[in-house]
């Protein structure tokens, strides 16, 4: 069986099925974070390069050179018990730019978009998951008026790894770095 878009005919997906989870190591520890918590709004810009040449004959032809994508969280809050945002507040207060750079890996799960094996007790969910590898993570500003907030942008890596996840509730999603499979044909 193929991956296929789950959501019933002529029903819009829902946003919530498209989660950004950041995965890093503190120490020795794997700590992960499923990213847009009272954000509420969030796109991966995949930010073309495009070129467009007209030939002699008045073709227009476009080539993609490359994409650079990158997810803005804003407003992002800095909340109690968010191992994410203590990890950014304390690079951010030391400065502590390698800190952000090359040093999350970032899944990108299609909840949305799974294939299913088997039958009755036997069958499995995989959800197409993408994980980019050597990501970072930076803030743009800290503060606000009555929160403190930390917007931050995810710059992805494009050192891409096709796979996919078996569950989209938080446990497994916490422990992605465990929990990601990546195709056999990578």
């Amino acid at each position: 069986m193929a991956y296929a878009i789950t959501t019933p005919a002529g029903k819009r997906t829902e946003r919530k099925m498209l989660i950004t989870v950041a995965a890093w190591t503190e120490g020795s520890t794997a700590k992960a974070c499923i990213l847009g918590t009272r954000t509420e709004d969030s796109s991966i810009e995949f930010n073309p390069d495009v070129e467009t040449t007209t030939d002699i004959l008045g073709i227009n032809y476009t080539d993609v050179n490359k994409t650079q994508p990158q997810q803005t969280f804003d407003p992002a809050y800095v909340l109690g018990g968010d191992d994410f945002m203590a990890y950014m507040n304390e690079a951010a207060l030391k400065n502590d730019i390698n800190a952000y750079n090359g040093a999350f890996d970032v899944y990108v799960v299609a909840a949305y978009y799974s294939e299913t094996t088997g039958t009755g007790s036997s069958a499995a969910t995989a959800y197409r998951t993408v994980k980019h590898a050597g990501c970072s993570i930076i803030p743009q500003s800290m503060g606000g008026d009555s929160f403190v907030g930390m917007p931050f942008d995810v710059y992805f890596s494009n050192n891409i790894t096709m796979g996919s996840v078996s569950g989209i509730d938080r446990t497994t999603l916490l422990a992605i770095g465990t929990n990601f499979t990546a195709d056999s044909d990578d």
